[in-house]
C-alpha cells in the first residue's frame, strides 16, 4: 500500500474515516500514538489516526534525540525497566538504521563526586567510585544480553582528553566508553506513521477530537473536528485509543474517566549549542552528576551539540512550555562544571522545551519510573499513559494485545481475526534494502551533490533518498541550499510536501527540516524559500505564503536565544 501522507489529500482522508466503520481510532499522533497504529494496522485491523495539532509537535519532538536504557534507573534498581528499553533499543536499531544509530557515551569519573550517576555513596566508600560506576556499566550490558550493541571499556584520561579536549582536568581519575543509541525523533515519529500507512492506517494531524460517542453501552467513535476547514465529522470505531501523553487526561475526560488517570508532567529543557564551542565530536559526554542527583547529557546531533535535560515538576501550560533563565542556568552551570568553557546564555543556537507525562506516584519527578500503564476505561475506550520514546513499540504491543484479548472474549460475529504482533521485525519506512544504500551515495555525487550532502541525505531519508533523487533530477534547481551556511535543499522541502502531510510552514521549519532547531539565525531566509516551495508543491492560494510566514515568526515553539 501507499506510505504517503499526502497534505493535499488530508480532508478526504478524514472523510474516509468517517465513511468507513473502523475497528481502532488512535487520538494522538505522537510517537506512541504512531507505533499503535502501526501495531494494530500490521495485524489486520481497520485503523484511523487523528491529531490535534502537528505530528510529534508535543513530547514526541522534543527530547534528548536518544534511544537508550537508561543507564540513571539502575541505581533505582528497576531492571525490568532497563531491560525493555534495552531490547527495543536494538530492535529501533535494526528497524530503522537510517533514523536510529549506535552512538558512544564517555562517562568520566572524578574525585569528590557525592551522588555520581544518582549513586548515593558515603565519604569512606569514595574510593570505590570507578568499581561501581564500571559494575553499573557491566550490568548495563548484561541486561542488553545478546542485543548489546557493543561493550562498554575503560578509556584512560589521555584517550578522554583526546575525545573531549575541553573535559576538565582537575581530579579526573579515568573513565569508561558504554554505547546507546541516538535518532531524530520527529522523523521517526512520521515514519512510524508512514509504515502504518503502508499497512491501511488512515492518519490526519490537525483533527481534534471533541467528543466521544457512545452506543450500546460502549464507546463508539469520536467526534473531530478538522482545525483547518472547521468541518466537523464522526468517525465510528469499535475502539478508541487515547494515545496523547499530557493531554491524556484531558481526554479520558471527554468519557467521564479522568479520575483514572493521574499523571505527573515534568519538564525537559534542552540547550542547542555550536558543536565546535564545546569540542564535540563523534561521541557523547555524560556529566555524571548534577545537584539534584540526576544526569545530563551533552550531545552531537545533526552538526550542533545538545545539553540537557532538566527534569522538573510542571503545572503550566501543555501547549508552549517555557525555556526560562533558571533552566538555561542550571544546564550551563553543570556544563562548565565538567566541561572547561565558560558557556554563557548568549552562546545559544536555539533552546526548547518538552513535557514528559509520568504515571504519578508521588515523590520528586526525577524519582518517578518511567513505565506505562494501560488503562481499560469502558467498553470501547483505552488510555496509554507514562513510558519513554525508546520503548514505544512494546506500548503499543501492549495496547493492541488488550484490544485482541476482549476481541477475542466477543460474542459479537462481526469481529476481524487478526494476526499476533509483527512489529519487533518490521523495518520502517526508509529501511528497505539497506544494501543498495552505497549505491544511493555514488548517485548522489554524480548529480552533483557533495558526499557530506549525500551522507546526510542517506542518514535521513535511508532508501527514501531515490525519491530526492528523482525530484532533482527532474528540476536541478531543487538541490541548491535553501540558504546559504543551511544543511537542507529544495528537494527535501518537495518530498516532504509529497509524503508527510505539513500543514504549515512552522510543520516543515521545526519538524521537517529541523531548520528552526539548528539554523534559526538563518531562518528568516530559509523559511522564505521554504514557504515558496511549500508554496508551490500544495498550491497555496497567492496570500497564502505571507500570511504563514508570520505565522511561523510569531509562534514558533523553539526559542531562538
Amino acid at each position: 500500500m501507499n506510505a504517503d501522507l499526502s497534505a493535499s489529500q488530508r480532508l478526504s482522508t478524514l472523510r474516509a474515516m468517517a465513511e468507513r466503520d473502523l475497528d481502532i481510532l488512535v487520538i494522538g499522533g505522537g510517537i506512541t500514538g504512531a507505533g499503535v497504529a502501526l501495531d494494530a494496522a500490521s495485524r489486520g485491523y481497520r485503523v484511523g489516526l487523528v491529531e490535534q495539532a502537528d505530528f510529534a509537535s508535543g513530547t514526541s519532538g522534543r527530547s534528548t534525540k536518544l534511544v537508550h536504557g537508561g543507564i540513571r534507573y539502575l541505581p533505582q534498581l528497576d531492571f525490568s525497566l532497563v531491560r525493555e528499553a534495552l531490547v527495543e533499543r536494538a530492535r529501533l536499531v535494526a528497524n530503522a538504521p537510517h533514523l536510529v544509530r549506535p552512538l558512544p557515551f564517555l562517562v568520566p569519573f572524578y574525585q569528590g563526586l557525592r551522588r555520581p550517576l544518582g549513586i548515593r555513596l558515603p565519604s569512606p566508600g569514595q574510593p570505590l567510585l570507578p568499581l561501581a560506576m564500571n559494575m553499573g556499566l557491566w550490568l548495563y550490558d548484561r541486561l542488553a544480553g545478546r542485543m548489546v550493541l557493543m561493550r562498554h571499556r575503560p578509556v584512560s584520561v589521555a584517550e578522554a582528553l583526546h575525545l573531549f579536549p575541553h573535559l576538565r582536568r582537575d581530579g579526573l581519575r579515568r573513565a569508561s566508553l558504554y554505547y546507546d543509541a541516538q535518532t531524530d525523533d520527529a522523523r521517526l515519529t512520521v515514519a512510524v506513521l508512514r509504515t502504518a500507512a503502508a499497512h491501511g492506517a488512515l492518519c490526519i494531524n490537525y483533527a481534534r477530537a471533541t467528543a466521544l460517542v457512545r452506543e450500546g453501552g460502549r464507546v463508539s467513535g469520536v467526534e473531530v473536528q478538522d482545525q483547518v476547514s472547521g468541518e466537523r465529522l464522526r468517525v465510528r470505531a469499535r475502539w478508541v485509543v487515547n494515545a496523547t501523553g499530557v493531554w491524556a487526561g484531558e481526554v479520558a475526560r471527554l468519557a467521564g474517566a479522568g479520575g483514572a488517570i493521574e499523571l505527573t508532567l515534568s519538564k525537559g529543557v534542552h540547550l542547542v549549542l555550536p558543536r565546535e564551542l564545546v569540542g564535540l565530536g563523534d561521541a557523547a559526554l555524560v556529566l555524571p552528576e548534577t545537584e539534584d542527583g540526576r544526569l545530563a547529557f551533552v550531545v552531537p546531533w545533526e552538526g550542533r551539540a545538545i545539553l540537557g535535560t532538566t527534569d522538573t515538576p510542571y503545572a503550566g501550560s501543555m501547549e508552549d512550555p517555557p525555556v526560562t533563565d533558571d533552566d538555561v542556568a542550571y544546564l550551563l552551570r553543570h556544563a562548565r562544571r565538567f566541561l572547561h568553557v565558560e558557556l554563557e546564555p548568549g552562546d545559544l543556537v536555539a533552546a526548547y522545551a518538552g513535557l514528559r507525562p509520568l504515571v504519578s506516584s508521588g515523590g520528586r519527578s526525577a524519582d518517578i519510573s518511567r513505565r506505562h500503564a494501560v488503562v481499560r476505561h469502558e467498553p470501547g475506550f483505552v488510555s496509554i499513559i507514562g513510558g519513554k520514546l525508546t520503548t514505544y513499540r512494546q506500548m503499543a504491543q501492549d495496547v493492541v494485545d488488550l484490544v485482541a484479548r476482549e476481541d477475542g472474549t466477543s460474542a459479537d460475529g462481526s469481529v476481524r481475526a487478526v494476526g499476533p504482533c509483527r512489529t519487533a521485525r518490521l523495518p520502517l519506512v526508509g529501511a528497505q534494502s539497506p544494501g543498495s544504500w552505497p549505491m544511493l551515495v555514488r548517485d548522489a555525487v554524480r548529480a552533483g551533490l557533495s558526499p557530506e550532502l549525500a551522507g546526510r541525505l542517506l542518514r535521513r531519508y535511508g532508501s527514501e533518498m531515490e525519491r530526492i533523487l528523482a525530484l532533482i533530477h527532474d528540476d536541478p534547481s531543487l538541490a541548491q541550499p535553501l540558504a546559504p551556511d543551511v544543511p537542507c535543499i529544495g528537494a527535501e522541502v518537495v518530498y516532504a510536501c509529497h509524503v508527510t502531510m505539513p500543514v504549515h510552514l512552522e510543520d516543515m521549519m521545526v519538524r521537517r527540516l529541523r531548520l528552526a532547531l539548528l539554523e534559526p539565525r538563518a531562518g528568516e531566509q530559509a523559511a522564505r524559500s521554504v514557504a515558496a516551495l511549500m508554496a508551490r508543491a500544495l498550491e497555496w492560494p497567492a496570500d497564502r505564503m505571507e500570511a504563514e510566514l508570520e505565522r511561523y515568526r510569531a509562534g514558533s515553539r523553539v526559542a531562538a536565544p
